[in-house]
């Protein structure tokens, strides 16, 4: 297998890369390639991945971590390298599934997203949540316009069966939250996922953009606007934060005193914060009329 910076160069010219995050991940894959345990692991994540095999992705993550210090990189950065390794293979497999190019685009476009979150918060070119991306290579989820949606189990015990067959919706960091372009994403999913002659089709949707809390926001907005075609379930409470970066921009430090208060949401999850209460996720059902 080859790939040099220059490959790497040609790989990501699909999508918006920042110059320098091009630049960074054409070095960490030099010195990846430079290196013949990196090189062997990825190599070996190809030959898997093109034999249609399950790939271990979290094993190879762990294995590009302990070669950071020897390529100089972050392991932020280095864990991305076996995903632009897998990048023309998917390409590949999109293709011969049927599917077309634009969903292949708009699906790994989320590598991009998920670079733009590690720099903003980091300062890396990389992923700190690379894990997630495996999904869309194993073609299990896939963005249709502004959303992303994958098969899922219902995980309540009403109005629908506990474990029934419904559409997970998941929203990427791409932009605002457009009411037209997420109805034409839940209009491409149903006829994706082989709803479109039913009566209704069940999308689901794990995410704070759910819970309660937001409720406090102007109803014009466009986290308003998604929630309000969920029927809210049930809420999670999360004693990690783990979402509040997506909220504040930064990392949670434990201190609610130091976040700050920049728009109406940070105000609204930092009074929670400073009064003790929780945060979390709200999980939710959409039954739209198909």
């Amino acid at each position: 297998m080859r790939c040099d910076s220059a490959d790497v160069k040609q790989l990501l010219a699909r999508w918006d890369y920042d110059p320098d995050a091009v630049d960074t991940y054409g070095r960490a894959m030099e010195a990846a390639m430079g290196n013949p345990e990196a090189r062997a692991v990825l190599e070996h994540t190809v030959s898997v991945y093109e034999a249609g095999s399950e790939v271990d992705i979290r094993t190879v993550l762990a294995e590009m971590d302990s070669f950071a210090a020897a390529c100089g990189e972050s392991s932020y950065t280095m864990r991305m390298l076996p995903y632009l390794c897998l990048l023309e293979p998917a390409r590949m497999k999109y293709a011969a599934a049927g599917l077309e190019e634009g969903i292949y685009h708009d699906s790994f476009a989320d590598l991009l997203w998920k670079t733009r979150e590690c720099h903003r918060l980091y300062g890396v070119w990389g992923s700190f949540v690379a894990v997630w991306f495996y999904r869309f290579f194993a073609l299990q989820c896939f963005a249709l316009g502004r959303l992303q949606f994958e098969r899922a189990a219902f995980k309540a015990d009403a109005p629908l069966g506990r474990g029934e067959q419904v559409i997970n919706v998941h929203i990427p960091s791409s932009g605002p939250l457009r009411t037209d372009q997420c109805q034409d994403s839940y209009d491409r999913a149903a006829a994706f996922f082989g709803y479109e002659h039913r009566e209704t089709v069940p999308f689901v949707c794990d995410s704070w953009l759910l819970h309660p809390l937001c409720q406090g926001l102007e109803e014009g907005t466009g986290i308003r606007r998604f929630a309000a075609d969920y029927k809210l379930l049930y809420t999670i409470d999360d004693p990690s934060c783990a979402d509040l970066w997506i909220i504040f921009g930064r990392a949670w430090n434990g201190v609610p005193s130091a976040l700050p208060e920049d728009t109406a949401l940070q105000r609204i999850f930092k009074a929670r914060l400073l009064s003790g209460g929780s945060v979390g996720r709200g999980y939710g059902l959409y039954l739209r009329k198909a």
